[in-house]
């Protein structure tokens, strides 16, 4: 196998950020109050409880622009404990008062991004990080969850968002020191963890890296999904 580099998407991250913003927008609106409390894809979270960590996700961008980044991730030292807590601290407001919240904290995460340029760097948890791949973090995680909640991807959209999915995708397991060789094969990834190969449809792929792909029962496919497992 000749292992294939990935580099970021090629199109305007902005462009594709805003219609992904613009679908879940439409969907969350339309939901009716009952809806709210009704389960996603994302086991263990409601509607409500995904809408509340969008926030949680743009407060934590927001940090990463106003220094404030150490305070709000203080005594916590695994994900899932902060999402909760996250999560639990926004109990208090009602469904439309979530919604707006993230909303207007998402525009202004937006437009300073904007003013800052692709080709800047900002603090993150992890130290300085090119905000250009910062917003494809921000874009794949809001397409995740839209998946997560069951918003509709008109089919006209479905082929190029694919395509920058899985090129992110590949971009994000690539960054890590112990990454699986990849190589893209028309429509399957090959992935090369030491001497097993997976060959993996487009879809399953992105569902891999993501977490949303069931482990399978063979033990050597089983590790090499795991290797995948880099924006759960």
């Amino acid at each position: 196998m000749n292992p294939e580099f990935f580099g970021l998407p090629e199109v305007d991250p902005f462009s594709v950020l805003d219609r992904e913003i613009t679908r879940l927008n439409e969907f969350l609106t339309g939901l009716r109050q009952e809806q709210w409390h009704a389960s996603t894809r994302c086991e263990g979270w409601t509607v409500r409880d995904m809408v509340a960590h969008l926030d949680s996700d743009e407060e934590y961008n927001e940090a990463c622009l106003n220094d404030t980044l150490e305070a709000l991730v203080a005594d916590f030292t695994d994900l899932d404990g902060f999402n909760d807590r996250q999560i639990r601290k926004r109990a208090h407001l009602s469904n439309a008062e979530i919604l707006n919240q993230w909303r207007a904290r998402q525009a202004r995460v937006r437009r300073a991004w904007e003013q800052l340029g692709l080709d800047a760097k900002i603090k993150t948890s992890i130290g300085p990080y090119p905000l250009h791949a910062q917003i494809w973090h921000i874009t794949s995680e809001y397409a995740t969850h839209a998946d997560d909640l069951g918003v509709e991807v008109p089919p006209d959209e479905q082929a190029s968002r694919i395509r920058w999915r899985v090129q992110f995708s590949a971009f994000t397991v690539q960054e890590r020191d112990d990454s699986p060789a990849l190589e893209r094969r028309e429509d399957r990834i090959l992935v090369t963890l030491r001497d097993h190969q997976l060959s993996l449809s487009l879809d399953d792929f992105v569902r891999a890296v993501t977490a949303r792909l069931t482990l399978p029962e063979n033990p050597d496919d089983r590790r090499v999904i795991k290797a995948l497992r880099t924006l759960a």
